[in-house]
């Protein structure tokens, strides 16, 4: 019952292996040196599941969000003293904001197109990276390694739902952004950055750590710095989309990244 029966799972035709997300709960390493034994592209069982849990919390927060922006608990400080011309834009751009396109559509298809470009780009710089560091090991595997990794962001979604929920409140201030409060550039890029680190992310890099050392056979110290690399080079990446909204002053843009 404690032992992962690799071959049975492993023989199976199937590319779509939900027993393993808790599996790799449970054991991550023996679930993950499974998921790594394959030869072939396992990936796209985790990412369904985080399509399928973004597009839910979507959903959950889309009302909450319209019903902050009709009681206009969201007015920028200082809005008293706009003028009643900038008063009437920034009226206009909230109400705009509260269709079903900005609510619901845009976001879904950022959401989506944000999985993939992030799995992706992960794959590619594991890949590159350990491969620099004097790796041989196929891509593919970097490809599986980089969508099972993805497991916490699933709990995430799955809390936010229920923080939702239960506050009727959408959640702002991701991660650790609130730990800066500076509106420089350098602040703001900080903060942008910071918003993609949470304790989900530290459980998703421990898992792209074991299983770096699985898909290279480096030692494990190389291995580890060739994963930390590409880790910080994906979240400088996914800092840019947002740093650029603050950037624009404070103009609303679809996240591309998850």
């Amino acid at each position: 019952m404690d032992k992962v029966n690799h071959s049975t799972l492993a023989a199976s035709g199937n590319h779509l292996h939900f027993d393993w997300l808790l599996q790799l709960v449970i054991r991550p390493k023996k679930t993950l040196d499974l998921i790594l034994s394959e030869t072939k592209a396992n990936w796209q069982t985790p990412l369904l599941i985080l399509a399928a849990a973004g597009i839910l919390e979507t959903l959950v927060a889309g009302p909450i969000k319209k019903a902050a922006i009709e009681m206009g608990s969201n007015l920028p400080p200082g809005f008293e003293y706009y003028s009643p011309e900038q008063q009437r834009q920034f009226m206009q751009a909230q109400a705009s904001q509260s269709s079903p396109l900005f609510l619901y559509v845009f976001p879904i298809l950022g959401l989506l197109l944000g999985i993939l470009v992030t799995w992706f780009l992960l794959r590619s710089l594991l890949h590159l990276s350990l491969t620099l560091a004097g790796s041989r090991g196929k891509s593919i595997l970097s490809g599986n390694l980089a969508g099972w990794s993805t497991m916490p962001l699933i709990f995430r979604s799955l809390v936010r739902i229920v923080a939702m929920l239960t506050t009727k409140t959408a959640i702002s201030a991701k991660g650790l952004s609130g730990l800066i409060t500076s509106t420089t550039t350098a602040g703001q890029f900080a903060s942008a950055l910071l918003a993609l680190i949470d304790l989900y992310f530290i459980w998703q890099v421990v898992l792209i750590l074991i299983g770096s050392e699985k898909i290279s056979s480096l030692p494990r110290l190389k291995a580890w710095g060739a994963a930390l690399v590409a880790v910080v080079i994906l979240l400088l990446l996914q800092a840019l989309p947002a740093f650029i909204g603050m950037q624009l002053n404070g103009l609303s843009f679809t996240r591309m990244f998850f």
